[in-house]
């Protein structure tokens, strides 16, 4: 009877724990025409980069046509990577479903935009229905554990007798004094050996025929490529235009980026797609073909050539580099 008592407890427990952290779902519902569309998605809140599944359906009488929306990617601040229609059953024949599975690293209160979908009557007559936009909150992951409380305050400073800072200026005033009369001797000794600063663009072609002769994705080693990759785009923009592109974030750099007077309106599309897919690979665990790590590869290179200046303007250079060289694994 013990054990049987224990085990009727545990599993009220465990049935209470799973009810607390069941996901709540979020369902609008509009009407038009003589038709009902119901947005629904499983999770309320979810955190960044996490899939957001949304499931968009159409019920309808059987003399009405539905037409769907073309869906494109971004659609606001999510990325759409799969849309597909449920197939009707046969309890509800006249019932239209599209499944969205979306993905966002915009943190806050968020919403799926309204999508216009077209009713048509058999006389040809057209009534737009407009889903409601469905809002979501999505949390960071950085949130949990961060408690700035917990930082403590710079401690006061600490009163030195002059008589006890004497030896330590000597002795740093002679260690400043040999460090640089070698740097100079090194310095004289070398200024004859130079090599000439490479341009910003060779560099970034060189590491990128480097990262194509790895074959990394070949060999199952996707995320690794896409984190080098993006780092040889992200050093040649900084080198290029002076952003500090590998210090922020992607948002930050886009941002940074879209009112920059040199980097033209299809350069800017075209790094907010590339850094967008470099950013679901390393951090939604999306993990493309070698075919698309190609195409991936191609789109840097042309970035590079259409980004190169014309030959006699100025371009930032930096000295020649090993590709990649001492990058650790992204695994």
């Amino acid at each position: 009877m013990k054990h049987l008592a224990c085990a009727l407890t545990l599993a009220c427990a465990t049935s209470g724990f799973a009810a607390e952290t069941a996901p709540e779902p979020k369902s609008l519902s509009t009407q038009a025409g003589g038709a009902t569309l119901i947005m629904s998605a499983r999770d309320a809140t979810i955190r960044t980069g996490q899939p957001l599944v949304v499931d968009i359906t159409v019920d309808r009488p059987g003399d009405l046509s539905v037409m769907m929306p073309a869906i494109k990617s971004p659609l606001g601040v999510w990325d759409v990577r799969k849309a597909e229609s449920l197939p009707a059953t046969k309890e509800l024949p006249n019932r239209i479903t599209e499944r969205l599975t979306l993905v966002t690293f915009e943190s806050g209160d968020q919403s799926v935009p309204s999508l216009t979908f077209t009713l048509r009557s058999a006389d040809g007559k057209e009534t737009p229905l407009v889903s409601p936009a469905l809002p979501i909150t999505v949390s960071s992951l950085l949130a949990d554990g961060y408690d700035p409380s917990n930082i403590r305050d710079v401690k006061g400073t600490v009163d030195i007798p002059l008589e006890a800072r004497w030896p330590w200026i000597l002795g740093f005033a002679v260690l400043a004094g040999l460090l640089g009369w070698l740097g100079f001797s090194w310095w004289k000794g070398r200024t004859s050996r130079v090599a000439p600063l490479e341009p910003v663009h060779v560099r970034a072609m060189r590491e990128l025929d480097a990262l194509a002769a790895q074959q990394l994705p070949q060999k199952g080693m996707v995320l690794d490529f896409y984190v080098l990759l993006s780092d040889t785009v992200r050093r040649y923009v900084e080198g290029r235009f002076g952003i500090k592109a590998p210090e922020q974030t992607t948002k930050e750099f886009l941002q940074a980026a879209r009112f920059h007077p040199s980097i033209q309106d299809d350069h800017q599309r075209m790094l907010a797609a590339f850094l967008r897919a470099a950013d679901m690979v390393k951090f939604a665990a999306q993990r493309p073909g070698p075919a698309e790590c190609d195409r991936g590869l191609d789109a840097a290179r042309g970035f590079v050539r259409e980004s190169t200046p014309a030959a006699g303007a100025d371009e930032l250079t930096d000295a020649p580099a090993t590709p990649h060289q001492g990058q650790e694994s992204a695994r």
